[in-house]
Order: structure tokens, then sequence, then C-alpha cells
């Protein structure tokens, strides 16, 4: 398994505030320093020591860490909340500061998420903790609070998991999000394996991020990157490189659910009785000739109408303002391929960088102003509120 993490502070994975419920550190209700043993990272008992830090300042050096690490630690739930968004409760580390560094113990942990702790003892680990805090151990309460659903996922946040040379990164669905309509997936397949034959237990769309070819009956099918297979339930899904480049494709799933398979790296399979006595045809929409419809402040190309989800590649225009409004039935995902900007869900404001991956339940209000030209392939599910973009 691999996970996006930048070393030191996450500073390179910061995404600056992406849900609407962000957990905090909470301050220890005292700075008080307790004895550690001498160790190999220059630690020494912290009482009677005649050049021990005055009070005051060993106070005023924690309370400045932890107001510097709430945002940081912000970041730690946020790469664990890409696989469940209900994690909640305190984490209490003891962290034992010394010339040469800090030893982080976990002293006690609520959530009892690994990837959650993990983050925060790297973090704390590599923190600069300020000189008067040299031979002190201090224990540092971080509580955490789960959101009643998560808007935005940041794609460098998510774990790829691989089997048997596919890689699969699973975006968005009920667990990561609490919504069960629509699942996200990033697929990636080396060239000598391909995909399938497989026939998928629910509705999927297939956009391709690289060239390849399906197999359609009897025939080998060219597929170019942004083209778009609708594929059926229990549709015999093949898909074989080209020029020995891997098979790369987000692929939607409707509806979504939790999707434990593709969390351990692996493609949902259809049992034998899901699968249709005559399953729908595989349908290949081509990019470059569906239709494109130019917006006031950008355009939007149309490429699938029909049910069960409707998707089409959005174009804005930098300084471009989508009003507040609401789908009431549908829920709409936008996977961001450029740009960026703010949308604000049920009146908060959510950074939006080139890596969101964003999902707006049927009911929530919601609206954008795109700060960069932002680019986007948008999914609604089902099908409906995309036909506003043929009245402009």
């Amino acid at each position: 398994m691999r996970r996006a993490a930048a070393a030191g502070w996450l500073v390179a994975l910061a995404c600056r505030d992406p849900r609407p419920a962000a957990p905090q550190p909470v301050r220890p209700d005292a700075a008080v320093a307790v004895d550690a043993p001498g160790d190999d990272l220059g630690l020494g008992s912290a009482g009677g020591d005649p050049d021990e830090a005055p009070e005051e300042e060993r106070i005023a050096a924690v309370e400045r860490a932890m107001n510097e690490l709430a945002p940081v630690a912000n970041q730690c739930w946020a790469v664990a909340a890409s696989d469940d968004f209900r994690l909640r409760g305190t984490i209490r580390a003891l962290v034992a500061v010394g010339r040469g560094g800090a030893r982080v113990e976990i002293t006690a942990d609520e959530p009892g998420d690994a990837a959650l702790t993990t983050c925060l003892v790297a973090v704390l680990e590599a923190y600069p903790w300020a000189a008067p805090l040299d031979g002190q151990a201090v224990e540092l309460p971080f509580r955490f609070t789960a959101p009643t659903q998560q808007n935005l996922i940041d794609r460098r946040m998510v774990a790829h998991r691989a089997q048997a040379g596919l890689d699969v990164a699973v975006l968005i669905d009920e667990r990561n999000t609490g919504n069960p309509a629509v699942a996200v997936l990033d697929v990636r397949a080396e060239a000598s394996r391909g995909i399938g034959p497989r026939r998928p237990p629910e509705p999927e769309l297939w956009r391709l991020t690289t060239a390849a070819s399906w197999l359609d009956g009897p025939r080998r099918v060219p597929v170019a990157a942004g083209d778009v297979l609708v594929v059926p339930r229990g549709a015999n899904l093949v898909l074989a490189s080209v020029d020995g480049q891997p098979v790369a494709a987000t692929v939607a799933i409707v509806p979504g659910g939790a999707l434990g398979v593709a969390r351990a790296g692996a493609l949902p399979e259809a049992l034998p009785s899901q699968v249709p006595a005559r399953p729908a045809a595989i349908r290949h929409v081509v990019a470059a000739a569906a239709q494109h419809y130019p917006q006031a402040s950008g355009a939007a190309t149309l490429l699938v109408e029909a049910a069960p989800v409707a998707a089409s590649v959005l174009e804005l225009d930098a300084g471009a303002v989508i009003p507040v409004h609401v789908h009431a039935g549908s829920t709409e995902v936008l996977y961001v391929l450029a740009g960026g900007g703010t949308m604000t869900v049920d009146g908060v404001a959510i950074a939006v960088e080139p890596t969101s991956v964003i999902q707006i339940p049927p009911g929530v209000p919601h609206g954008f102003t795109a700060t960069a030209a932002t680019r986007g392939f948008q999914l609604y599910a089902p099908p409906g509120p995309e036909q506003r973009f043929k009245k402009q």
C-alpha cells in the first residue's frame, strides 16, 4: 500500500481546511513536565535541573506548539479519513523532547486508526520543539470530531492498493463520504495485465485516461484518452493495452455503497446469480464527437445523459461564479482535472484544488467560484441537472 504523504509537517499536502467539520487538537489543561529518563536523544531528569527553563517559558512553548500543530493534525485526520471519515475521539501523545529530537509514545487512542496515529507520531517527531522543552516530557491531547458527511477528498491523500499488476484507489464511496449513491475509483493496470474479462455487479462508467482498446464481441475497438465506456451490470468488460502502455481510467460505480473489495486492490465482480441472462451491450462514447455547449463563463461537453449516471466535462473561466443552488434529487460529483477555487457547501467555504474530488448529496446547497481556469469531470446520479447546459 502507498499513501501520499509529505515529509516533516505534511505541508505539501495541506488542503487548507477542506471539509466542513475539521478536527482540531485541544490544548492541554497545563503544560506539566514529567521526569524523562536519559537516553541517546539527550533527555534527562526534568526535576531540579538548574539549567531548566522557567515554567512560564515551558508553558508558552507548549501553547505555541499546539497552535502550530493544530492544522497539521487536521491533515493527519484528512489522510485517515480518505478511508473512513467516521473518526472521532481523543489521542494522547507523550512527547519526550531532547536536543537530538523527540520520542513519541501514544498513551490513549480512542479513534483506533493506525493511519491517523502513524501520521501524528511522524509529525510530532519532526516538529522543531522549542529550547525550553529540552529534557522535558509533555502529554498532548488531540481531540477529533467526525462530520456528518465528507464532501471533499484530496486524491494525494488516498491510499493505492495493488494486486497482480492492478492498482486501485477508492476516491469516494459510502465509507469515506457517507453517501451511497456514487463511488469513484482511479484504476491503473500494467500493460501485460489489462482489465478483464470481468462482469461488474453494478453499472459502471469508465473514463479512460490513457489510450486502450476494448473488446466489442469479436472486435478490438480503439478507445482514446478522454473517451467513456458505459458498462451495464453484468456486461463483459475487457480492456487491453496499446503500444505497451498501462491502462488507466477513472471509474464511477452507481450505486456506490462501501467498496471493501476495491479497497483491497481488486475490482468488484458479479456473482453468477447477478449476471442478467442477456446483459446490455457496452456503449462507447467518443469524447471528440460529443456535443459541446458554450456557457457564459466556460463550456460543458455532455458525454452521457442516460441513466443511471450523467457525465460531462465542465470548463470554467478564471473568475467564473456558479451561484449557490440545489439539486433536489441527484448527487453531484466533480473530479477536478485542473484549476480550482472555492466551493461553498451548506454555507461552509471549502478550498478546491487540482487534486480534489467533491461529492454533493441531493438537497445540499452549494456554489463555486473559480480562482483559475478550471476543468473537471462532472457526474450526476441520477441524470437531470446536466440538461441545464443545453439552455444557456
